[in-house]
């Protein structure tokens, strides 16, 4: 969708609200209103419906009612979120997520928020982040509920909150940050009085959890194309309470780099440190707690792109590279790819190495690289203790299994005891 683009619900309103047939029943027979909201009612609105797409509703029954209307009729029910009022279940195949009308916001040093239940969904409706997600589907007769001109906002492709921006990223300063996946990942643009919001309040997104910072930029970063979110950060002056790291980084390069690799989490955060070392990207990446598999994923792209710079297309260096390399080839292939087209590298070593490989993979198995003696057998051939020289002796046949590819057994043995005649037998 674009700005200026006439919007027609056509049948993703009808259908959302059929999705939802069966839970209204339910909350009819109990004398309780039910409402559909959220990304699945905006969407409906701008004439998508995605029949997976989560189901997220809003009602005037409180979580212990909503608790014993869905009970008996769901084949699965949730109750992690009761306590700020949400209720999720299974119901005729479908996933919901039930939360009572409510208004939060945060204490001035908190990081978890206050929840006062209400009986008003247009009250519910005006705690939310953007009035593009401020709208509701009444279950009851499938009227759209749009108090603060959501609808117009998505036409006109424009990001505002419902109410002033200020009392918005006061309840909620992570909606600072996430304005820029919707600007991103959504085409629209933030009005004046967001930005003049975002660039006074970016000190209160320290109230937030780390954690939920790095989620929610996350999910900016794996979107098709993330400039326009990074263009927005750095703007805004947010981007260093988000990635301290990259504040002094050019946003319009980082934004062309994230686009150009695979929209997956390693290689999107990779992309943001291809001209830092892999630790420096590790020690990034920890303080916002990444996993640790995060963490290793994606340094080992980034120290295989440093390593392909300077390795030669010779099958020698070609199986040296696979052996040593902590992350997929291919993956690693792609992304230095990727990253040498955007920053205008010469990508012919790359071409090189990437025609090596395949002929390789013709004739041995070059991604599974496997030393033809273990430790024991090393031992045995040499007549040999545990000690360094097996070690040693093992650093020779990886070598020579570099340079004249997978032997047998026998000849690996044969091999082994002349080097090793040649080289220690005067020495014992």
């Amino acid at each position: 969708m674009t700005p200026g683009e006439a919007l027609s619900a056509g049948e993703a309103l009808p259908a959302a609200l059929s999705a939802v047939s069966g839970l209204k029943r339910l909350f009819d027979a109990s004398g309780h209103r039910l409402y559909l909201v959220g990304g699945v009612v905006r969407e409906a609105v701008a004439g998508r419906f995605l029949p997976g797409a989560d189901l997220d509703c809003t009602t005037d029954a409180r979580p212990s009612t909503v608790r014993r209307i869905v009970s008996e009729a769901a084949t699965s029910v949730w109750t992690q979120g009761e306590r700020f009022g949400t209720i999720g279940c299974v119901l005729e195949g479908r996933a919901f997520e039930i939360t009572t009308h409510r208004a939060e916001h945060y204490e001035r040093q908190s990081r978890k928020p206050l929840v006062a239940f209400g009986d008003d969904v247009a009250q519910d409706l005006a705690r939310r982040d953007f009035t593009v997600n401020a709208m509701a589907i009444d279950a009851a007769d499938g009227a759209l509920i749009d108090p603060y001109g959501g609808r117009d906002d998505l036409v006109a492709g424009v990001l505002r909150t419902p109410l002033d921006p200020e009392v918005s990223f006061g309840d909620d300063p992570l909606r600072m940050l996430r304005a820029a996946r919707f600007i991103a990942g959504h085409g629209l643009a933030p009005d004046d009085a967001l930005v003049g919001a975002v660039e006074a309040m970016g000190d209160r997104l320290d109230i937030v959890s780390v954690e939920r910072v790095r989620d929610e930029f996350e999910k900016l970063l794996l979107l098709d194309d993330p400039s326009e979110g990074f263009r927005f950060l750095f703007g805004t002056g947010l981007i260093a309470r988000v990635v301290e790291d990259l504040a002094h980084r050019d946003p319009a390069e980082m934004g062309r780099i994230a686009a150009a690799v695979a929209a997956k989490p390693a290689p999107r955060w990779a992309s943001l440190f291809v001209h830092d070392s892999a630790e420096i990207a590790a020690a990034c990446l920890s303080r916002l707690r990444c996993s640790n598999e995060l963490v290793s994923s994606s340094t080992a792209l980034i120290a295989a792109r440093a390593r392909l710079g300077e390795t030669s297309g010779s099958l020698v260096d070609v199986r040296r590279f696979v052996h040593a390399c902590r992350s997929p080839v291919d993956s690693a292939l792609a992304f230095a790819e990727a990253v040498a087209t955007v920053c205008g590298e010469p990508r012919d070593q790359l071409h090189d190495f990437a025609r090596t490989l395949a002929e390789a993979r013709r004739t041995e198995d070059v991604d599974n690289f496997v030393l033809p003696l273990d430790g024991d057998e090393v031992m045995a051939a040499l007549g040999l203790d545990p000690g360094p020289e097996v070690g040693r002796a093992l650093d020779f046949l990886r070598e020579r299994g570099f340079r004249h590819g997978p032997s047998s057994k026998a000849d690996a043995v044969e091999a082994l005891q002349r080097w090793w005649a040649g080289n220690y037998c005067d020495r014992s």
